[in-house]
């Protein structure tokens, strides 16, 4: 996998407009499906299950594909609150339940410090490859989406991935503020076009987030959400090794 520059997340500069975006994006080729046992989520904090693949997720669900979603971190570090773990254990649920229905998806939390899953990585990737298996569908973060957990979960999931034959995925978060349209590697990604009923469920998902999208100084500023509530996902084959 590539050693390359990771870009870092900086809310306080503009990133590119949904216009620079959309030149990109415009042209992608769609995303071709092959059948798949189980949908697995690696998700470095709660929320980036819904905001990154959410429309997969529920897509997934509303075929009767089981879906399974591992919890790296409980992005305990994102706010003030003493109980933020908590909450936020509670709003993931809440989020898929949206997604998937109470039945339709099993969620594991692995309670690595959040921030700190670089140092981590030969437990997630050990508990990532104990959990999938061949003809399953994984699906992480990019390797270079704007955050350290997410680049330490992408590698994990990497690894594990390739030891189980697994097909995996990787789908940008931070990358659509923190990436250079011209340059991304959301250029060679392919979309993934959502039905109106997945497209709902993630909306709904999303709004379960409420500590990430509230207050004056949210986590999740409103002028992301139009980047991560399309009509459609982007997903992104990782690099050879």
């Amino acid at each position: 996998m590539s050693n390359e520059f990771v870009p870092v997340n900086n809310l306080t500069v503009d990133g590119p407009t949904e216009e620079e975006w959309a030149e990109v994006t415009a042209s992608l080729a769609p995303l071709t499906l092959e059948p798949f046992g189980r949908l697995v989520v690696v998700s470095p904090h709660p929320d980036d299950e819904t905001l990154g693949c959410g429309g997969l997720v529920a897509t997934a669900a509303e075929s009767a594909v089981p879906v399974v979603v591992l919890v790296v971190t409980d992005g305990e570090l994102a706010g003030p609150q003493k109980n933020l773990a908590e909450i936020r254990r509670g709003e993931l649920r809440a989020a898929v339940a949206a997604l998937c229905g109470l039945d339709g998806v099993t969620v594991h939390f692995l309670e690595r410090p959040d921030g700190g899953v670089a140092g981590h990585l030969d437990f997630v990737r050990s508990a990532v490859t104990d959990v999938i298996g061949p003809g399953d569908l994984v699906v992480c973060p990019l390797i270079d989406d704007g955050h350290p957990d997410h680049e330490a979960v992408s590698r994990a999931t990497d690894i594990a991935a390739r030891t189980t034959a697994a097909r995996l995925l990787t789908f940008p978060v931070w990358a659509w503020h923190c990436h250079d349209p011209k340059s991304s590697r959301i250029g060679r990604g392919r979309r993934l076009e959502l039905g109106e009923s997945a497209r709902r469920r993630k909306r709904t998902a999303i709004e379960q987030y409420v500590s990430q999208l509230g207050g004056d100084n949210p986590v999740v500023p409103a002028w992301m959400l139009p980047r991560l509530d399309r009509a459609f996902e982007v997903y992104v084959e990782p690099d050879a090794p």
